[in-house]
């Protein structure tokens, strides 16, 4: 039997913070899976998440509100992309970014 097929989740988010956040932030960054860092000045961060379903997502904004220092964990952008019935193709990401 087939495995079933993942949907395709990205999201961006801005991280509101106290200056002296920074290094925490970019401390929980590296090992997340999925979680990077776009853009960031002394009191906000602008992060990209990849992941295969919401519970990645809804993880790392967890965390994320969770550090010493965070203000605010906003939704700024999310986009999911489903297998298409019938289609037995898996989804491939670099494909989604035309």
């Amino acid at each position: 039997m087939p495995e079933p097929q993942r949907e395709w989740h990205v999201a961006s988010l801005v991280v509101r913070h106290r200056p002296e956040a920074i290094p925490a932030l970019a401390a929980a960054i590296v090992p997340a899976e999925g979680l990077e860092l776009a853009l960031q000045d002394d009191t906000r961060s602008v992060l990209l998440q990849e992941s295969d379903g919401t519970g990645g997502l809804m993880a790392s904004v967890d965390m994320l509100r969770a550090l010493p220092g965070v203000l605010t964990v906003d939704l700024v952008y999310h986009h999911v992309d489903s297998p298409a019935d019938g289609d037995p193709s898996a989804i491939d990401p670099q494909e989604q970014t035309r």
